[in-house]
């Protein structure tokens, strides 16, 4: 009896670890690697069990603003063994998010941006990607990839030498605005965001004072939007675009089927509005990319916003 108590215990510890989701790094002589859970983003509901755990590599070790850069990220569970059968998700099988601390270096990237999948990378579960840091400063790394009918979002920091520094973050609450000839209003609904309650971004999306109606998906998508909060303690939000009121239509259960299932039919055209839900974290300043396809080129569109 005394043996079956301690070995409960001992479960017990482990499951409040996991539940707290503490930070966990580790720096290799040759290699950098880094581990944190600043905060997850669910997709859908989630089996007991252990999370996997995402470790990123980098070569060369230390990175230089300028120069380019392979990052490895390996999917591995607790005890260091590779984790197999990742779903694909809006066509890739990762989709990793780099921002700078400052809000000002946005990226979204793949490691099928360097070519196809191979199966030593499914066995051994580690993807690479290519990425130059325009600037030397902090930044926060999202990784997105899907396990068993879960999504996970994990987020790393990555420290970044050389010059020229990063600034400080510029402010710009403005609802309307121009990006390379496309002029972009954004709506919320609540007109004041509130944290933890779900807020609806409009898009109304105009060119040469016309609306856009012929905006192609973008891996599966209408809009992808990469959310991140000002801050030390960054929380971080991927969601994705549609028509306005297509969650209505389909309900939650719908809306999570069409985010794991990432199908869109041949010849699909959005625009010239869309709509996305999010649920901001916490209250604070939160900086709002997007990104959407038209005319063959994929187009970031910036937006900040104050949640109360």
């Amino acid at each position: 009896m005394m043996m079956r108590e301690k070995l409960w215990a001992a479960f017990a510890v482990i499951i409040s670890l996991v539940l707290v989701a503490s930070g966990l790094s580790d720096a290799g002589s040759e290699e950098h690697s880094h581990h944190s859970h600043d905060m997850h983003e669910r997709h859908a509901a989630a089996p007991s069990g252990p999370e996997p755990v995402v470790d990123m590599k980098t070569l060369p070790a230390e990175i230089m603003a300028g120069v380019p850069a392979t990052i490895t990220f390996s999917i591995r569970d607790e005890e260091g063994r590779p984790v197999r059968d990742l779903a694909i998700t809006h066509d890739r099988i990762l989709h990793v998010v780099i921002i700078s601390e400052d809000l000002s270096v946005f990226g979204h990237i793949h490691a099928e941006d360097l070519g196809p999948i191979t199966q030593e990378m499914k066995e051994s579960e580690r993807f690479p990607v290519l990425f130059t840091f325009p600037r030397a400063g902090k930044y926060t790394i999202a990784v997105d990839f899907a396990l068993g009918g879960r999504g996970y979002s994990e987020l790393l920091d990555l420290e970044v030498g050389g010059a020229p520094p990063m600034g400080n973050v510029q402010r710009d609450l403005s609802r309307e605005k121009n990006s390379a000839g496309y002029d972009v209003k954004l709506t919320t609904s609540p007109e004041q965001p509130v944290a933890g309650k779900e807020t609806i971004l409009r898009y109304m999306i105009m060119k040469n004072g016309s609306p856009v109606t012929d905006i192609d998906p973008y891996l599966s998508a209408a809009m992808h939007l990469a959310v991140i909060n000002e801050g030390m303690q960054h929380y971080f939000v991927h969601a994705h675009g549609d028509r306005p009121d297509a969650m209505l239509h389909r309900g939650h259960e719908g809306h999570m089927a069409t985010h794991m299932g990432h199908s869109v039919p041949a010849g699909t055209k959005f625009g010239p509005e869309i709509e996305a839900s999010v649920v901001f974290p916490v209250k604070g300043t939160y900086k709002v990319f997007s990104e959407i396809q038209h005319e063959g080129k994929v187009r970031l569109i910036e937006f900040m916003v104050e949640v109360r």
